[in-house]
């Protein structure tokens, strides 16, 4: 199933007609004939989304959403309201995601369900791991910034001009290609208001397309204003990643209040969605680092030595794998303390890190042992910065921790290394057997007196 929805309507017809629609289109979908029912239900399944129709006959959609964004379980869930006149713009103060038109096609309902959806599970149709996509840009007073994109320029400032007092945040009005210049740079809109028909038909929608392709501007909210004549556009904006669809007239002295809400009901939106976004980025950078050092930990590095090795494959070139474990480190811990052996690891890794090439991988392995990944790196260069880094680390004494025995204390590592090289006619580099190799000859180094490197033989190594 593609998500659960529950639809709320006092009338049966309504119910039958809608939980037939939704469940062709492969959605589980259940009924509730009142509020509170509605309540009790949604306790028990938490759906993805709610619709509410308008003939409840214990309270109105307003009501109802008021009564589930109470819920601490339901505070960010997706509320779809059939209303008119007053009620719509009653239902978004409300907290309603969305307006429902008695009128609407099967094909608009659909696309804004999946709209939703995507919003719901998080934006998944981007990949989670960039984690590098800038902040989204601010103007000079703090405020959240919108671009509005009309036909003419007059179109916009008109907009702008009836709305600018109904609404927390700054609006520039852009051309399309300024808009766009804007979207590859770091000052990125938080919110569109795009015409459907800017120049030609649909490049509008080319727009919404475009600021949707780019990485800094494809989190922004984006809301396309549609004339009457071309209703049937509504589906693709929504498909297309419209967040909502205004009718041309969104400036009239009637519409422009519920205008104002269902653009700052977006803006919240985008804003929620940045917060879940960089919570489980943080998060998985967590999952992937060693706290105490800061670098990758082991979790993260193995996955990456095997993509660095296919990637060395692939293009023929030599994969360096080192292990580095610093000498006699449990007499750190046991005759100065374990703060004195955190202030060790933290200061060693950062000599390391800042010693260790561009393009290189460093993660600490496991307690006193870090691991180093060399892409097209060499036996003969391996040697060279495996030394590099075994100086770097006795180059001065590490300051422990007042309290401590000592104020200082001199330290040295052992390094073990194994080289591969991909090409056509050799066996596949094989990650396992990299550090299976580079781990032997770790204890060699060990074992010859500490403070020294060895090369595992390169028959071995691959």
């Amino acid at each position: 199933m593609a998500g659960r929805i529950l639809v709320v309507d006092g009338v049966p017809t309504n119910r039958i007609t809608m939980k037939v629609r939704l469940s062709s289109a492969c959605y589980e979908v259940t009924t509730a004939t009142s509020g509170a029912e509605a309540l009790r239900i949604a306790r028990l399944i938490h759906p993805q989304i709610v619709l509410v129709g308008a003939s409840l006959p214990d309270m109105d959609g307003a009501a109802l959403c008021s009564a589930l964004r109470a819920q601490p379980w339901a505070a960010d869930l997706p509320v779809l309201v059939q209303a008119s006149g007053t009620d719509r713009v009653a239902a978004l103060r409300a907290g309603a995601a969305a307006l429902i038109d008695a009128s609407s096609d099967e094909l608009t309902l659909l696309a804004r369900i999946r709209g939703l959806m995507r919003h719901e599970y998080g934006g998944l149709d981007h990949p989670a791991p960039g984690m590098a996509e800038a902040a989204a840009g601010f103007a000079a007073d703090n405020r959240p910034r919108a671009v509005f994109v009309a036909d003419r320029t007059a179109t916009a400032l008109g907009w702008r001009h009836a709305l600018r007092d109904r609404v927390d945040f700054a609006i520039a009005v852009h051309e399309p290609e300024h808009a766009l210049a804007e979207a590859a740079s770091s000052r990125v809109a938080d919110l569109y208001l795009i015409a459907a028909d800017i120049q030609q038909p649909g490049d509008g929608l080319r727009l919404l397309s475009e600021l949707r392709s780019r990485p800094r501007s494809r989190e922004a909210a984006v809301v396309v204003a549609l004339r009457p004549e071309r209703a049937e556009m509504m589906p693709v904006a929504l498909d297309l990643g419209a967040g909502d669809v205004l009718p041309w007239y969104l400036a009239r002295p009637d519409a422009a209040p519920e205008t104002a809400m269902r653009l700052q009901a977006q803006l919240a939106r985008k804003h929620e969605a940045d917060r879940r976004r960089h919570e489980t980025q943080r998060n998985m950078r967590w999952a992937m680092t060693d706290p105490l050092t800061g670098l990758h930990n082991r979790r993260f590095a193995l996955p990456r030595l095997g993509e660095l090795a296919a990637e060395m494959q692939e293009r023929q070139g030599d994969l360096a794998v080192m292990l580095l474990d610093l000498d006699r480190f449990k007499q750190v811990n046991d005759v100065h303390g374990h703060p004195a052996g955190d202030a060790v690891l933290a200061e060693i890794a950062a000599r390391l890190a800042a010693t260790l090439p561009e393009g290189a991988l460093l993660a600490r392995f496991g307690g006193e042992e870090f691991l180093a990944v060399l892409p097209d790196c060499p036996a003969r260069a391996a040697r060279r910065v495996a030394e590099d880094l075994r100086r770097a680390v006795m180059a001065a004494p590490v300051a422990l921790p007042q309290g401590c025995q000592n104020a200082e204390l001199g330290v040295t590592i052992s390094v073990g290394v194994a080289t591969g090289q991909g090409a056509p006619h050799l066996l596949p580099l094989d990650p396992e057997a990299l550090l299976a190799s580079a781990d032997r000859a770790l204890l060699n180094a060990k074992s010859a007196g500490r403070n020294r490197i060895v090369m595992a033989a390169p028959g071995i190594a691959a």
